[in-house]
């Protein structure tokens, strides 16, 4: 399901947000970027999807796989709507829109135009791309590279956040693996979805060796804990005299 298509006048520029996972539908954390945009310039559409991941926020929530491919399925409905718009997601819905402009930007939807994406916590954030400082480390869920020869790609992401840079090997990487099918409803499909990991090769972190399992437990505080993943909208980026968001509002008002 998606919004009803609002009127756009041939002066506006779209931008589809992407909520992040059990945020509120019309505010939530993407509000803090779109609030420092000019709403003569731009129409703000937002993405409806379920921003569940398993029992979050809801016990009988199906599982963040199947939901990211339903949102998917969504976003690209609203791209063929308006077609030329600027994609903007956070955390779980940074999954959404990343995964969405990937496969735009490597020619899977024929016809697709987006002129720029903007992704805070990326989920699967490619090590190479980051604005700012580059400290090493990619998504929990591993790195899922964007395209940037067709538009522009903005990645944002905070020090000590597990969800968008943690470091290569860590293996709270490999425990977001086992989770990501969880779903309460659905018990199932989860298990079928680790008997295809383990097939593939994909759950044999406890088979090596040194694994830190302290070093990721240090790296789940910064989302348990310290607020590393809730930042974005009030902590300064590092070197710089302004706010993820504001610099992500920044970047998307000088896209053309």
């Amino acid at each position: 399901m998606t919004a009803t298509a609002p009127e756009v006048t041939t002066d506006m520029q779209v931008i589809i947000t992407c909520r992040g996972i059990g945020e509120p539908y019309g505010t939530n954390s993407l509000s803090g970027v779109t609030k420092n945009l000019d709403p003569k310039k731009y129409l703000i559409i937002e993405l409806v999807w379920s921003a569940a991941f398993g029992p979050v926020p809801r016990w009988d929530g199906s599982s963040f796989t199947a939901n990211v491919l339903h949102a998917e399925q969504a976003l690209l409905e609203l791209i063929r709507k308006y077609p030329g718009a600027i994609l903007l997601g956070y955390s779980g819905g940074a999954q959404v829109a990343g995964n969405v402009a990937a496969q735009i930007g490597a020619g899977q939807h024929w016809g697709l135009i987006i002129r720029a994406v903007a992704l805070l916590s990326d989920p699967s954030r490619h090590k190479s791309q980051i604005i700012g400082v580059n400290r090493g480390g990619q998504g929990i869920l591993g790195g899922r590279y964007i395209p940037s020869d067709r538009f522009h790609v903005l990645q944002f992401s905070a020090p000590g956040d597990p969800i968008s840079e943690l470091p290569e090997g860590n293996a709270l990487g490999d425990l977001a693996q086992l989770i990501t099918s969880l779903s309460l409803v659905d018990v199932p499909a989860w298990m079928e979805d680790l008997r295809r990991k383990a097939l593939k090769g994909a759950l044999q972190f406890w088979r090596r060796s040194g694994v830190d399992w302290w070093e990721a437990y240090r790296w789940s505080l910064g989302y348990t804990a310290h607020g590393r993943h809730t930042c974005y909208l009030h902590e300064k980026m590092q070197n710089e005299s302004v706010t993820y968001a504001e610099r992500a509002a920044t970047m998307i008002a000088g896209v053309r």
